[in-house]
Parts: C-alpha cells; structure tokens; sequence
C-alpha cells in the first residue's frame, strides 16, 4: 500500500510550489502535526464531498479541540482563532484533494496557476462560489496541459473545484495570520 502512495506523493511535491512545500514554522505546522493521518484523510474526503453530516461535526469537534491546543500553546489571540481553525481545516483539505486529483493525472499546480493562488498571487475568494470565468480558466489550463477535458468525469471535476476552494480559503486565511 504505502509503495503505491510514494509516486503520487512524488508527484504531489513537484506539483506544489516550493513556498507550499516548505517549513511553515510551528505555529502554521501545530494543528497539522497533531491530527492523526487518519483523520486528515477524513477530513479531507469530507470537504471533497464524502461523508455525512454527523460525521462532518464530529470531525470539526476533534480539529477545533486540537486547534485550541496550539491556540493556547501559542498564544494566539482569540480573533484570530477562527481564522487559524479554517487555515488548518483548508490546508489539511487542499494536501488531500491536491493527492487525490493527482491520482486522476490532473496536476494541482495547474488549478493554482490559473487561479494565479500563492504567497505573491492574487489568491481569488471562492469560499462561495466559483465564477464561470474561474472555471474556464481552470478547464483552459487543463487543455492547456494536455488534458482530454471530455475524459474526465464529474466527480473528479468536483473534486478539483473543492481543492480550488480549499485553496483560496488557505491562502485567504494565512494572509490574516501575522506569524
């Protein structure tokens, strides 16, 4: 299993700018550093769009109990507790979403160019919705890359939408984290 993983992980890195791939510090790595793996692969799979409800709360209840760990250990201010608790639930999303769609040969480094997403990007809010213009772009860069757009199936494509929003809301949120 795990020998399977390594050539999308591979992939996933190099997909990734080096700004995303590098240290963090401590305070932007504690929430990540202490959620199970296993339940980043559930988070991640739920805002990709699995899982039910219940299952939705009660994984925000363990990320926003282990969010008010490094809060504390930190001392992070209680305006920006919520906007480091989407940070966290964003980045865990986007690592995910950005393996899973690698595993469908769709690059997320594609998505973050079109969307110009990055510590010097535009960084556009989609934490609604994504703008039909916004979409071309995406389905552009992809025809673009040599992708047959018409191969693809929905699911993926909402999956790819997911890992942009994730994305916005990452970067959106660490800008409004001074450390």
């Amino acid at each position: 299993m795990t020998r399977c993983w390594m050539p999308v992980g591979a992939l996933l890195l190099a997909a990734l700018s080096p700004a995303v791939s590098a240290q963090e510090g401590e305070k932007f790595d504690c929430v990540i550093a202490a959620v199970p793996a296993d339940k980043k692969e559930m988070l991640g799979a739920v805002m990709g769009g699995a899982g039910d409800q219940a299952t939705q709360e009660a994984l925000f209840k363990e990320l926003a109990t282990i969010t008010d760990g490094c809060v504390a250990r930190f001392g992070i201010t209680d305006e920006q507790k919520g906007h480091y608790f989407d940070y966290s639930l964003a980045r865990i999303s986007r690592e995910w979403l950005a393996v899973d769609i690698a595993t469908f040969n769709l690059a997320p480094g594609v998505v973050d160019r079109a969307l110009d997403f990055g510590p010097a990007g535009v960084n556009p809010d989609l934490s609604s919705d994504m703008s039909e213009e916004q979409i071309m772009k995406i389905v552009q860069a992809y025809v673009e890359a040599g992708v047959d757009i018409e191969k693809v199936d929905t699911a993926v494509w909402e999956k790819v939408g997911a890992y942009a929003a994730a994305t916005s809301i990452y970067w959106n949120k660490r800008k409004l984290l001074p450390f």
